[in-house]
């Protein structure tokens, strides 16, 4: 769906209902029964080609005005979003204006399933857990080098995450945090390098110290803003390819999983903003896990088995992981 402001949708309205007359003329159509004041007044200048080349394209001036002309953020937002690429949605993520800039993060992990979390449990290290990184956001026209932003108004032109810096900074502050609390927990490999271009937002590669890596790639998102923009509501999924190092256990095979991430977040105020997270993260197939009470075997008296009979063996297990965030701007 493709949104126009009310001023826009005015002006092509007048512009068609004063000058279809004109138009009809330019073309030796009869315009009778077509009439009113502004095509009484053009008439009597009627003969000038000029004046009637520039009158005709008026309605076509009034549909090519560019995306940055939407009155609010919401609206900006909109127009953005409706550009739905085939079988993923809309191009990015897009924010309101204000998030713009830099900000110090604070994210509470309340609770999760996640192996890595309870692998972490095992090791002693108990949730909840506070991770203080920063997070980044620029306009979304402002290229791969964050440099050409030519929206001519800032104040309302949507932003997009950096979601390269981001993932650096939540990365390193988690492995800080964990090792600072849990000295004896064994230290996470450092981020190598990332690739990510906000020209191609979907694909996001890391690689390790230990040499592993992960690519992160978004295969079908959906976002909504509401009309006052203070809320925006996101949802990703995702498909993640692991590759362990070469001297682990794996031997270097790689591993791919499904992932979706649903993000909501509120403005406090001008320089506050709060989020919730639900991350989850497919661990197999609930056949795998034969000693799961719900489960109870192939086509057992399971609390799934009885919903779902034997085919619940090919559910997929999904892990959850929720987080509260609070931003505030630096």
């Amino acid at each position: 769906m493709i949104y126009f402001s009310r001023k826009r949708t005015i002006c092509f309205f007048v512009a068609l209902v004063g000058f279809l007359p004109v138009v009809c003329n330019s073309f030796g159509l009869p315009s009778k029964g077509i009439t009113s004041p502004i095509h009484t007044l053009i008439n009597q200048e009627n003969n000038d080609p000029l004046r009637r080349q520039i009158v005709c394209s008026v309605p076509l001036m009034a549909l090519s005005l560019p995306a940055n002309a939407a009155e609010t953020a919401a609206e900006a937002i909109r127009i953005l979003t409706s550009k739905n690429i085939p079988g993923l949605g809309p191009p990015d993520v897009y924010y309101p204006a204000y998030f713009a800039g830099k900000w110090k993060t604070t994210r509470i992990i309340s609770s999760s399933d996640d192996a890595f979390f309870t692998d972490l449990e095992n090791l002693g290290v108990k949730l909840p857990i506070k991770v203080i990184s920063e997070m980044r956001f620029v306009t979304y026209d402002a290229g791969k080098d964050f440099q050409q932003s030519d929206n001519a108004n800032l104040n309302i032109a949507p932003a997009i995450a950096d979601r390269s810096f981001n993932e650096q900074s939540y990365y390193a502050s988690l492995s800080e945090e964990i090792g600072r609390l849990y000295s004896s927990t064994k230290s996470m490999p450092s981020i190598q390098s990332v690739n990510w271009a906000p020209t191609n937002p979907n694909v996001l590669s890391l690689d390790y110290s230990d040499g592993s890596s992960k690519e992160v790639k978004v295969t079908k998102r959906s976002s909504d803003v509401s009309n006052d923009g203070n809320n925006i509501f996101s949802s990703e999924f995702r498909r993640i390819t692991q590759v362990p190092s070469s001297s682990g256990i794996a031997g270097g095979i790689p591993s791919v999983y499904k992932s979706r991430v649903l993000t909501k977040w509120k403005q406090v105020s001008p320089d506050v903003i709060e989020g919730i997270e639900i991350l989850y993260n497919e661990a197999g197939v609930l056949g795998d896990k034969s000693s799961d009470p719900l489960q109870m075997g192939i086509g057992g008296s399971g609390a799934i088995s009885s919903l779902y009979g034997g085919d619940s063996k090919d559910l997929a297990d999904w892990r959850s992981t929720k987080t509260k965030i609070l931003m505030e701007r630096i």
